[in-house]
């Protein structure tokens, strides 16, 4: 895992605060994400479905607005000159995740798996970023090689690795006991392998928000894939909820 020095977590903090505002959940004069659990208008939000482990806040933010993909696009045109120096298609919209204490089907929690599972291509980087200023971030990633150890040991079996992650907390004690929790931080971006295993925690004491992303190199790029999920996720450039049609490249070309 790597980290990356970030202006942004503070410019989508306040994004994520103004889409709340506008779609109802919160008050006008609402500013501190981290206690969101005590100011929603209507506490039903804060409920997981458990299937998903996705609560009704979240939902909310499924769709986001111009201004903020500007500030997404301005965050990516900076990864792509100052930190990958790669051309790369990138996920369309972002998933923003709101994550509350003691809350109806949080024992969906904790739940390790890795995107491949959910049919995400092998090339992709994750990029994760807090946007809440949390004790403890309340994520958990296991190491490439231990994660791909961990699989072996199911000889790549998806729909049985996945069944463990539902069913058996003495899998999930493993994920805890071979993942680190990645640091709390609200300037960073944290980035790894989409091979890695993970997980979010319980949380107990306040709330947290984060964005995460994927990005996948134009020169190792593999069309076909297709998302297990709900959504049927097509993994390509103007793929149905899958990449943006256009690389980073190629997008800041029409900038000019």
């Amino acid at each position: 895992m790597n980290k990356i020095s970030s202006k942004y977590n503070l410019i989508l903090r306040d994004e994520i605060i103004r889409l709340l505002i506008n779609s109802g959940v919160v008050e006008e004069s609402f500013t501190a994400l981290e206690d969101i659990h005590n100011n929603v208008l209507d506490e039903s939000l804060l409920d997981y479905e458990f299937n998903s482990g996705v609560n009704g806040i979240t939902e909310k933010l499924y769709e986001v607005d111009d201004m903020f993909l500007a500030v997404y696009y301005r965050l990516l045109k900076d990864l792509y000159h100052n930190h990958f120096k790669f051309d790369f298609y990138f996920q369309d919209t972002p998933t923003i995740r709101v994550h509350c204490p003691n809350t109806k089907n949080q024992n969906h929690y904790p739940r390790y798996h890795t995107d491949m599972q959910y049919g995400h291509p092998p090339e992709e980087i994750n990029l994760w970023m807090s946007l809440t200023k949390n004790n403890n971030s309340g994520f958990s990633v296991v190491d490439i090689d231990d994660s791909t150890d961990w699989i072996r040991e199911y000889n790549w079996d998806w729909d049985e690795f996945t069944k463990q992650a539902i069913n058996s907390k003495a899998f999930n004690d493993m994920g805890d006991d071979l993942s680190d929790e990645v640091e709390s931080s609200i300037d960073s971006i944290y980035t790894f392998e989409v091979q890695c295993i993970h997980s979010n925690q319980v949380r107990t004491e306040d709330s947290r928000v984060s964005v995460d992303f994927r990005i996948n190199p134009v020169d190792k790029f593999v069309d076909g894939y297709v998302g297990s999920g709900r959504m049927n996720a097509e993994f390509k450039p103007g793929g149905k909820f899958g990449y943006y049609k256009k690389s980073i490249k190629e997008l800041e070309a029409d900038w000019l």
